[in-house]
């Protein structure tokens, strides 16, 4: 299970970032449900993949995905259509249970 922990200050644009097993939240995002389904899957991903193997694909890759194109990143691209489908189905007043418990967040 992660290890969530909320921080007065990250990164400028970083709302949250996934450093295993911790998932930090800046202050006031904690609770943005879409984001933590987001930042719950790189969890996720990087527990499939292997913690290291998962960071190492990552930051190779991260050069290439930089700015407005980092949800173009290939390990981001999921995680960022989980936190849309979360916020559409938030927006549309349907549960998110499923996805909740697929996460390991309910």
């Amino acid at each position: 299970m992660a290890i969530e922990i909320t921080v007065p200050k990250l990164p400028p644009g970083v709302d949250a970032i996934t450093l295993w097993p911790f998932i930090v939240y800046r202050r006031g995002f904690e609770h943005d449900l879409p984001l933590r389904c987001h930042e719950h899957f790189h969890w996720k991903q990087a527990l499939r993949w292997g913690v290291l193997p998962w960071y190492l694909a990552y930051l190779m890759l991260k050069p290439f995905y930089l700015g407005s194109r980092t949800p173009r990143h290939p390990l981001e691209v999921p995680a960022y259509n989980v936190q849309r489908e979360v916020a559409a189905l938030l927006a549309a007043g349907q549960s998110i249970d499923r996805r909740l418990t697929e996460l390991g967040i309910a």
